[in-house]
């Protein structure tokens, strides 16, 4: 396909759409922080028959959501809805197909750490360092052994039966996220109750999934 003419303008944010089909959730908050602390630095890409939006739609909201009146916007035109949708889930999926350079994403952050406003901006914290570290260090020295990990561990009682806590898994691999779900025997999702019914919290909640990004 030939290269697509695309017009950049700014213009009126409510002069464009969210596309009503756009099914990616993303995180508006953490966005909004990015505009916030760096402006726009990417423009939207707007649909011209249309003025749906095929990418960007979460940096539309943000804007929306801190009070913007005008936004970045690039305009190309599609054949049909068919194309339209076509190219806003092929934005989607290379984002989903990305990945880092976790050894290569420590140094950068490390280094930024030591600037004056350390990893401001970036959207990273000290928390999230010290998480990559962790993955980046086990993988240097080989395979963790799953089952010997829990050896010696402490034994857990919750105090307020009816609370409910986060906790947060990491895997390596979609591989190792796979295995976990299947011996949990149930479908593989982002977030979820366990166990799916103790009588309390989870009593009237059966599967109660969050969606996330």
């Amino acid at each position: 396909m030939a290269q697509r003419e695309i017009q950049h303008l700014i213009v009126d944010i409510q002069s464009v759409k969210p596309h009503p089909n756009n099914v990616r959730q993303g995180d508006i908050g953490a966005i909004s922080e990015s505009l916030k602390a760096h402006g726009q630095f990417r423009p939207i890409v707007v649909d011209k028959r249309t003025n749906y939006i095929l990418a960007g739609n979460h940096t539309w909201k943000a804007a929306k959501s801190l009070g913007w009146k005008q936004i970045s916007a690039g305009f190309l035109e599609t054949l049909n809805d068919d194309e339209a949708l076509r190219i806003l889930l092929a934005d989607n999926r290379t984002t989903d197909l990305a990945n880092y350079d976790d050894s290569g994403l420590v140094d950068l952050l490390k280094s930024l750490s030591k600037t004056p406003i350390g990893l401001e901006g970036t959207l990273f914290d000290g928390n999230a360092l010290d998480d990559l570290c962790r993955i980046v260090e086990g993988s240097m020295h080989g395979a963790l052994d799953a089952l010997g990990e829990w050896n010696d561990m402490p034994a857990y009682d919750q105090e307020n039966k009816l609370a409910a806590f986060r906790t947060t898994v990491n895997f390596r691999s979609e591989s190792d996220a796979d295995l976990f779900f299947k011996i949990l025997e149930r479908a593989k999702k982002s977030s979820f109750w366990f166990p799916k019914d103790d009588g309390l919290i989870g009593s009237n909640v059966n599967e109660h999934y969050v969606a996330e990004n």
